[in-house]
């Protein structure tokens, strides 16, 4: 009996998976809509300024959000603003991952590395949210307003980079398996 007609079908690298090109149309699409949304945050971002500077006079702002001052729509536009920047690495990386999955050879060296720019992405990111969440009570003091420091940690987050330092050194290891198998006779 022959095993490898048994196995003919999964050995077809030119045949993508529907799972997979579908992956790969939804993260072209995720990519176009992140930049969309960087270009609205960056335009909020611009008109908070203009705001601030108080350049026309009038709060350009007020006619649009009533219910938000010119310096907390900065700070939402600059937060969402490093948001969609993380938002973008990631879907930048997956879409490369993407690529050679769609090529039939997903265990190449620099998937290793996109995966750890994922996770240090990840990871910078979180840090910079709890960071941010622990300060940002002392950027809006008012008198009117009573706001505690809390630390909120999100155990999702820290699980999903630990996930991915996981697949980052799987796919390290797999490589580096493959680079031996190729050197063996």
């Amino acid at each position: 009996m022959n095993v490898e007609t048994l196995y003919a079908e999964e050995s077809s690298a030119s045949k993508s998976s529907p799972a997979t090109i579908f992956l790969h149309r939804f993260l072209i699409a995720l990519w176009w809509i992140g930049w969309a949304g960087l270009t609205l945050f960056v335009l909020a971002t611009f008109l908070s300024v203009l705001n601030i500077l108080n350049i026309f006079g009038d709060d350009i702002l007020n006619y649009l959000f009533p219910e938000t001052t010119p310096q907390d729509a900065l700070i939402s536009s600059l937060t969402m603003i490093v948001a969609v920047i993380v938002f973008l690495i990631v879907v930048k990386q997956l879409r490369m991952i993407c690529y050679t999955l769609l090529a039939g050879d997903p265990f190449v060296p620099k998937n290793a590395k996109r995966f750890r720019i994922i996770w240090i992405t990840v990871l910078v990111a979180e840090i910079m949210r709890v960071t941010w969440a622990l300060f940002l009570p002392w950027l809006g003091k008012n008198e009117d307003i009573s706001m505690e420091m809390t630390l909120d940690m999100n155990a999702s987050v820290w699980f999903l980079v630990m996930v991915l330092i996981i697949l980052a050194e799987v796919f390290r290891e797999g490589v580096r398996l493959r680079q031996e198998a190729k050197l063996t006779v």
